[in-house]
């Protein structure tokens, strides 16, 4: 469940400033149960480009396990990228470093778990880590230009220290958010449906929570707050369910 809550998070970048650096609070449901809160903000103030995400358990979440989990990504002018990330569970906590610089083609990572994990990873081959970016990259790159291109698409090639995948997002046009609680966000958005190649770092348990992902949709929707496109709602649906992260807009 923790590990379904994080992929989107991670789901969760005109003009001169793309991004405010505004706090962006977000409910997760899982049907009519709320699993977890999160607070998200984005900067880009030209020279530099940071991301800060806040998630912990809440309700039904904190059932299967009580957790919180921090994550700070910035990009400098000159190309470097830092990702630090933070997680506290029940009685363990990890935390990590990645670092991309400009004159290194591949990442180097600073990982610490205080407790061995209690399944196996498929590995991460060393090559395919090179030419990667951050989680959020994707949602940078998109909303920036979004208002020049009318089209929600891009190739990504992701890394984040522990999980290697491409992501390859595609338009899926102009919708209409509705919803009956007015503190969500309704109105036009742009619809992106987001299709995830696995290549490494990612458990190999089977079981009811474990699905292919061809069994699994991820849809990504941008509004425009205070004139920026940001995320709004994303939505990942397997068969047991959908999973959804929904903007709470301020009274």
């Amino acid at each position: 469940m923790k590990t379904r809550i994080g992929l989107l998070l991670l789901g969760l970048s005109s003009s001169s400033v793309a991004f405010d650096g505004q706090p962006l609070q977000y409910e997760i449901d899982w049907g009519p149960v709320t699993l977890a809160d999160a607070t998200v903000e984005l900067l880009d103030s030209g020279d530099i480009r940071s991301v800060s995400a806040d998630v912990a358990s809440r309700g039904v979440g904190a059932w299967f396990s009580d957790f919180q989990s921090t994550l700070e990504i910035m990009r400098t002018s000159d190309g470097t990228q830092i990702l630090n990330g933070g997680s506290t569970w029940d009685d363990a906590l990890s935390n990590i470093t990645v670092m991309w610089l400009p004159t290194e083609p591949k990442p180097s990572v600073d990982y610490y778990r205080s407790k061995p994990r209690d399944y196996e990873i498929t590995p991460v081959p060393e090559e395919s880590i090179a030419d990667t970016v951050d989680p959020f990259t994707p949602v940078f790159d998109i909303g920036r230009r979004l208002d020049e291109t009318e089209r929600c698409e891009g190739s990504y090639r992701i890394f984040d220290g522990i999980r290697r995948y491409d992501l390859e997002i595609k338009d899926g046009g102009l919708v209409t958010l509705t919803s009956d609680d007015p503190a969500n966000f309704s109105g036009p958005a742009r619809r992106c449906d987001i299709t995830l190649t696995r290549f490494g770092g990612f458990s190999t348990k089977t079981g009811m929570f474990r699905f292919g992902e061809s069994e699994i949709t991820r849809t990504l929707f941008l509004g425009q707050i205070r004139g920026y496109w940001l995320p709004v709602r994303f939505e990942v649906s397997a068969p047991i369910g959908t999973a959804v992260a929904r903007l709470a807009l301020s009274n």
